[in-house]
């Protein structure tokens, strides 16, 4: 017959029985101090259940409560319980060995209850009034956000996940990035892997709260784990696909959007900091002769050369963009020091214009010509703020205007807005 009012506890120590006892002091608690010890007890007893105490080291855990199961039999219940770390291993080996549940150590009263079936689950007290209805909210602020930068997608997620469990804190780690909510998690009590394609990418990671985590906690995290990945992926292709709009296929440059929207960021914060912006265009002289000579192949090829050329020559913080055709954009900024009274176009930009031009007098183009050396030229037109423009569109009409004078000059030289001279040595006989 079925001890209804017996419980065994599987433990090494009699720190499980103990609680047990304390807890139900109206049942009859036994300790075995292994599951083949439980097993034989099993054979001659009959008990409401059987509630083990395991780690994640535990050897074969998976078979060792699948015998378990075997000897509890269907009539009585088999619960595991383990701490918080050990929890991945654990869940596996309960569902492979069909337990009927497993819990956190150390172990709450009520869902310990819940899962002997001392009382009823509807029983439990209600959520508090709102919390479905915040929890959506932060899950809706996260996809509105997916195009933050990383770290800030990142903290928002913490926050979602926090409110979603009632932590008093919770971190975000994904691909070597981190943000916590709440403050810095010290010591873990319940964390989830964070995984994409079987590879593990990142963790979360929550902190204490009121109420002890229960086994449906854990699956509670495991969805959200599951959410914060999905969220991840699609601000990564979000942040792809602006990538994708802004860069120029061909050359692999920004393109003109991506400029012109740098732009106005960019004048916004020269406007407060006081440094100064210069913009340079340039396009490659005679360049539909050598697309009609060589074919559009051979263009394209050239248009990448240069354009890769004169990256090369540039300071890191300068930008180099194909602004169309086979014409290119460059923006030159002070990002070290505010502009003074009396600046004039930064010596910086006529550096690199010179360090460019000496190079492509000795640049080997093979899209024209295996020995070709010397052939290519730009003309080019400067324009500076706050000199010359005070806008984005201000600017780089005021620099398309000092290049229609470099090519009326003779094309292979560079001129400033507003200057009747090339700039610096860039004319070239």
């Amino acid at each position: 017959m079925l001890q209804r009012d017996c419980i065994l506890a599987v433990d090494d120590g009699p720190t499980l029985s103990n609680f047990l006892r304390q807890r139900y002091p109206e049942c009859q608690v036994r300790r075995a101090d292994s599951f083949l010890s439980a097993i034989d007890d099993l054979g001659h007893l009959h008990v409401r259940a059987v509630v083990a105490r395991v780690d994640g080291q535990y050897p074969q855990l998976a078979e060792a409560v699948a015998g378990l199961r075997e000897a509890v039999g269907n009539r009585s219940k088999l619960l595991l319980c383990c701490a918080a770390d050990a929890e991945p291993s654990v869940r596996d080996a309960a569902q492979t060995g069909h337990a009927d549940d497993y819990l956190l150590w150390p172990l709450a009263g009520r869902e310990l209850d819940r899962a002997l079936g001392f009382v009823d689950p509807l029983s439990s007290p209600p959520p508090r009034a709102g919390a479905g209805l915040d929890e959506l909210a932060a899950v809706g602020d996260a996809i509105r956000h997916l195009g933050d930068d990383p770290y800030g997608l990142l903290t928002r997620l913490a926050d979602m996940v926090r409110l979603a469990m009632g932590s008093t804190a919770a971190s975000v780690v994904a691909d070597g990035s981190a943000a916590s909510s709440g403050g810095t998690v010290a010591e873990p009590v319940l964390s989830e892997p964070l995984k994409r394609g079987g590879k593990i990418i990142g963790q979360i990671t929550l902190g204490e709260r009121k109420e002890s985590y229960t086994s449906a906690d854990v699956e509670r995290l495991r969805r959200y784990a599951e959410l914060v990945t999905s969220l991840l992926l699609s601000a990564e292709e979000q942040r792809k696909w602006r990538r994708d709009a802004m860069t120029d296929a061909m050359s692999g440059l920004y393109n003109r959007r991506y400029v012109q929207k740098f732009l106005d960021d960019l004048l916004g914060r020269a406007r407060v900091e006081r440094f100064r912006v210069t913009v340079l265009l340039f396009d490659i002289d005679d360049f539909k002769t050598y697309n009609d000579t060589y074919g559009h192949v051979a263009g394209d090829e050239i248009i990448r050369q240069i354009g890769h050329l004169f990256k090369a020559h540039c300071r890191e913080h300068d930008v180099v963009t194909r602004y169309g055709g086979d014409e290119f954009c460059v923006v030159f900024w002070d990002a070290d020091r505010p502009r003074v009274a009396g600046s004039t176009h930064p010596a910086d930009a006529f550096n690199v214009l010179a360090r460019f031009q000496e190079a492509l007098k000795t640049h080997r183009c093979s899209a024209i010509a295996s020995d070709a050396q010397g052939r290519l030229t730009i003309s080019g037109g400067l324009a500076s703020f706050p000199w010359d423009a005070s806008t984005t569109v201000e600017l780089i009409d005021r620099a398309d205007r000092a290049l229609l004078r470099a090519k009326a000059a003779g094309k292979n030289r560079v001129f400033v807005f507003g200057e009747d001279t090339p700039a610096g040595s860039s004319a070239v006989p």
